[in-house]
Formats: structure tokens, C-alpha cells, sequence
């Protein structure tokens, strides 16, 4: 979709990846080296292909706290590359004022893997569950407010559900 061009198309368009956008925040800086070596793709893309994580949004299904603030980071540095060529001081910017968590934490939603992976040996506990709230509770970088917004304060907001 990306590559394609269906987000520059339909930029309000929601789309939520699984298990936190799987390898894409990882990749993504791989994908935009291969979108500079195909003129055809990059003629499609009105901006950097990692720009684009920041029009998705992930579910914080991830089992660690690394792994989550990772993702977010990946996340939080897209608004940087809202050109086909970016500078290196916008990223190296938001790296240093520690804002990268913080600004990827509004693209992430609390998730588990319930009612997969069911409790082990009669505890009563779902590790799904557990870990990830864990997970979630251990983000470096994430204060209250960003852990309460991955939690459902994110959610509310892109369904527009008022919280009475």
C-alpha cells in the first residue's frame, strides 16, 4: 500500500497493523534505500517511504518493552521525513529533545494475543495479557500520559468514542 502510492491517495485512511507492525519499523529505513533505487516506485511517493509509519497505527502486541519503544521511535521519527530527501539534524533533533517515544506512542494501541496462547499450567493468568501490559508499563520514554493513551486513550480517539 505504501509502495503504491494508497496513502499519499486516501491520507486519513486507518489502517492498523498486528503485532506492532511486525518487521515495517524495523525494515522501513531498508525499504526507503530500495524506493531510491527504483525511480518508477519513487515517482509514486510524495514523501520518504518511512514518513508513512506515521500514518498507520500499530497494536503494542510486542512481549517486551525494548521491542515497543523501538517501534515507537521508528514511529516518532516519520514526521521528519515528510520529504523524499531528509536531512539527518531533523531526525538527530527529535532524537536528542527525547521526543521520538513520545511522539510515537499516539500511533500505538494496547493489544494482546487473547484468546490465543491460553494460561500455562492451571495459573489463571494469561501471559498475552500479563507481558504486555507489562511491556507497556516499561517503555524508557513513556510518561503516564503516553501509557495511558496506548491503553485507550488512542483508541477513543481514532474510533471518536466520547468517554462519558
Amino acid at each position: 500500500m505504501i509502495l503504491a502510492g494508497v496513502l499519499d491517495k486516501f491520507p486519513l485512511l486507518k489502517i492498523m497493523l498486528a503485532h506492532s507492525g511486525g518487521a515495517l519499523p524495523a525494515l522501513s529505513s531498508r525499504l526507503a534505500s530500495c524506493v531510491d533505487h527504483d525511480p518508477v516506485v519513487a515517482s509514486r511517493l510524495r514523501h520518504n517511504a518511512r514518513y508513512y509509519l506515521g500514518q498507520l497505527y500499530f497494536d503494542a502486541v510486542a512481549y517486551g518493552s525494548e521491542e515497543l519503544g523501538f517501534v515507537s521511535s521508528a514511529i516518532g521519527r516519520s514526521s521528519a521525513y515528510n520529504a523524499p530527501s531528509t536531512s539527518a539534524s531533523a531526525i538527530s533533533s527529535l532524537e536528542s529533545e527525547g521526543k521520538l517515544r513520545t511522539l510515537g506512542s499516539s500511533r500505538m494501541l494496547f493489544g494482546t494475543d487473547h484468546p490465543f496462547f491460553p494460561p500455562l499450567k492451571g495459573t489463571e493468568k494469561w501471559k498475552s495479557v500479563t507481558e504486555n501490559l507489562a511491556a507497556i508499563h516499561g517503555v524508557a520514554g513513556w510518561g503516564d500520559e503516553e501509557k495511558a493513551a496506548v491503553f485507550g486513550g488512542n483508541a477513543l480517539q481514532i474510533f471518536s468514542i466520547a468517554w462519558v
